[in-house]
Parts: C-alpha cells; structure tokens; sequence
C-alpha cells in the first residue's frame, strides 16, 4: 500500500499545489485596488498578464530545440533574453550617479578634452556589457540550484544544523521546472531525464551567453586606453549595489523558495513512505493546507495593514491624487459651486476609501480567523488519531513527527514570501 501512496505522489502534489496556488490567489485579489488610481493599476495588471502569457508561450516553443553545441546553443529563457535586453536606467547617460561615476573615473586619466565624450561612450559599454555578465551569473546561481534541487544535491548532510528525519539527497525538480517541460511532452514517463537534459541545456545556454560577454569585455578593455582593474572594480561595485536591490535580490528569493520547496517535498515523501492507508495520507494532506491557509491569512493580514497605513500617509492624500482634478468640476466657472462641488466629491472619494479600507480588514480578519479554526480543529483530529483504537485511522509518533515538521515549513515558506513582498513594498513606496 506504502508503493501505491508513492506512485500517487506526483498526482497528489499538483492537487495540493493547485490548491495552495488558488487561495494564494484568492488572497492577493483582496488588496488589489488600494490607491487611488484603480484604473491605472488595473492597466498595469491587464500588461502583467500578456507578458505573462507570451513568456509562458515562449518557454514552451524553446522545448523543441534540442541540441547544446556551441554552434547552435539552446535560446536562453525568454526572462533572461528580457533583462539582457534592458539597460537598467542607472546605467543611462540621464542618471546622475551613473555620470559623477564616469567623470571620477576620467578624471583618474589624461584625457584630451576632444575625446571626452567618445570616452564616456566607450566607457559605457564597458558597463554595460559587465552588468550583462552580472545578470548572466545571477541566473546560473539560480539554475544551477534548480540542477541541484533535481540531481539530489541541493542539500550538504555534513552542512546540516541539526539531524533531520527524512532523505536530503533525493532528486526533486522545483515545480518551475516541471511546469515549463513537462506541459510541452506527451511522455512524462522518465520526468527525470526530460527535466534533467532541460536544465542542462539552459546552463549551457547561460555558460555559452558568458563566454560571448566576456570576450567583448576584453575586447572593449583593451581597446580603451587607460582602463585598468581598479576602474573595473569601481564598475561593478556601482553596479552591484543597484543589482542586488532588484534582480538579485528576486533571485535570492527565488532561491529560498526552492530550498523551503526541496524540504516540504521531502517530507511528504518520507510520510508516504511510512502510510499504510489512505486516511493517513488525506489527513496529512488537510492539516498541511490548512496550516497553508491558515499562515496565509495571518501573513496577508499583517501585509494589508502595511499598505493600508502606507496609504493613509499625507503623501497618499486626496489631494494628491489623480482623481483630486476631476475635468467636469474643474470646468465649472463658478467659483463657489465648483468649491462646494469639490468639497462636496472629497468628503465622498475619502468616506468611501475607509470603508472600503475597512471592508478590506474586516474580511481579512474574518478568514484568519476561519483559516485559525479550521486548523485546529485538523490538529485535534491528528492529537486523536495517536489515541485511537482504530488503526487504520492511527497515526505513530513518526508521523505526526513529520507532519509538524512538514506544517512548520509551509509556515516558513509562506513567511518568506511576505517578507518579500513587504520589503517590495517598501521599496516601491519609498
């Protein structure tokens, strides 16, 4: 019975990543229209979901190629061709760092007046083609961990805190993976191949994409007259520190999310390795996504007061809003009745935000407190399964073991992401 739990495995854990995907999403609906500007959010959102879509429908057209030579590389993945593409602006002649940058860098030459800007010019491919590199090692990182997630390495048992119950070095390819491979093949019979041999072809892909980087950089390098190391330092730490307050620190993100996935994985497999029934698997898997649902809506309560006192600042204001200049009140020549029409449309666009804020908090609350219930009453019914007589219902220390363990990292999981998301947040409104 504990093979047939195993052979079920794959099956179940799309049920169950569905699931948690849809009540993700069912949380992220609740706080879309803070702001004023509802319309122009939802512009934004209607273009995330193109890009979205021609991204998804790239990724599946690069499955057809096969090959990983060096005179035909595989194409690197849509979201990396994208950032390579990109000059981020504080590498444009615009930003003002990026400039007082260059004239300390001239300044460090004998530079003859008429080949000052030809130099900034140079110099600035330079940077541009080292932030190029920079990305390019950014995504290996990434894709290199996703090869260790799948190829069981991802995990050093000697590297660990503390002894764990389940298996480290089990080949587990990150969902990301098996979505962008898997949906494309009719034979998913040896996954294991298909997303191993996807995975090397991607780092190949980046590995192939380096090398063409830093050929031109030496290029360019030695071709600039006077471009030493400590200029190139001074390049990529400007560089650094404006990479890793986005792509990288997305990245590392990302990374996180693949760790807290490896352990939970791992753990519902080490549970099914020791079920005999599947009563034991189906209350595994209800505690486990109302520990989800509950930690979620603890998470995206805290979060939405973050934005809701973000938004009641004075720099939020009605009056420095869009909507604070309507074109038909604007219009009326009357003095006094447009005032009065004014005051008359703030008081309305203010009343209606608090209650819609308070709408907001009201239902948060109401599903965290449902979400808490609800798994605590799972727990109670996992507490009783130690105790009963019945054995096909009977869970053993060890199981219940590992369904802590499996909850607490949902729980860490989840934490993660809010943190990442209040930290954007942040970012974003500064």
């Amino acid at each position: 019975m504990a093979t047939n739990n195993a052979n079920s495995y794959n099956q179940e854990e799309e049920e169950e990543e569905q699931q948690q995907d849809e009540t993700l999403q069912n949380f992220d609906k609740m706080s879309n229209n803070l702001s004023w500007n509802i319309k122009d959010k939802s512009k934004v959102n209607e273009k995330l979901d193109e890009g979205e879509q021609e991204n998804l429908s790239e990724k599946m057209r690069q499955l057809s190629t096969s090959t990983t030579t060096e005179k035909d590389p595989i194409m690197i993945m849509k979201e990396i061709r994208d950032q390579l593409e990109i000059i981020p602006n504080y590498l444009t002649k615009q930003d003002i760092s990026f400039k007082k940058l260059m004239h300390q860098v001239l300044s460090s030459m004998t530079t003859a007046t008429e080949k000052l800007n030809n130099n900034m010019d140079e110099l600035r491919k330079i940077a541009i083609v080292l932030y190029k590199i920079m990305v390019i090692q950014t995504y290996q990182y990434l894709w290199e961990t996703y090869f260790k997630s799948g190829t069981g390495q991802l995990m050093i048992p000697s590297e660990a805190k503390q002894k764990l119950s389940y298996s480290t070095t089990l080949s587990i390819w990150p969902k990301e993976i098996k979505t962008i491979v898997l949906s494309n093949e009719k034979d998913t019979t040896n996954e294991n191949e298909i997303c191993l041999k996807f995975t090397n072809g991607q780092l190949n892909a980046l590995q192939h994409q380096l090398k063409q980087y830093q050929q031109e950089l030496n290029i360019k390098a030695n071709n600039f007259q006077g471009y030493t190391l400590s200029i190139q330092e001074m390049f990529l730490t400007y560089i650094e520190e404006n990479l890793n307050s986005s792509l990288s620190k997305k990245i590392k993100h990302q990374v996180e999310l693949i760790h807290y996935d490896y352990h939970i994985r791992a753990l519902k497999l080490e549970y099914f390795r020791h079920t005999s029934n599947e009563y034991q698997s189906q209350l595994m898997k209800q505690i486990c996504q109302s520990k989800y649902e509950q930690e979620t809506s603890e998470q995206e309560y805290e979060f939405l007061k973050q934005q809701i006192a973000y938004y009641n600042l004075p720099s939020q204001s009605f009056e420095c809003s869009a909507i604070s200049h309507h074109p038909f009140i604007d219009s009326i020549q009357n003095l006094t009745v447009r005032e009065a029409l004014m005051k008359q449309f703030k008081e309305v666009a203010i009343q209606s935000r608090i209650t819609l804020f308070n709408i907001y908090l009201k239902s948060a609350e109401d599903q965290r407190q449902e979400y808490k219930k609800k798994h605590e009453a799972n727990a109670k019914k996992m507490d009783a399964s130690q105790h009963t007589f019945n054995n096909n219902e009977k869970l053993s220390s060890t199981l219940v073991q590992l369904i802590n363990e499996r909850c607490n990292k949902i729980s860490e999981r989840i934490q993660c992401i809010y943190k990442h998301k209040r930290e954007s947040f942040q970012l974003k409104s500064n």
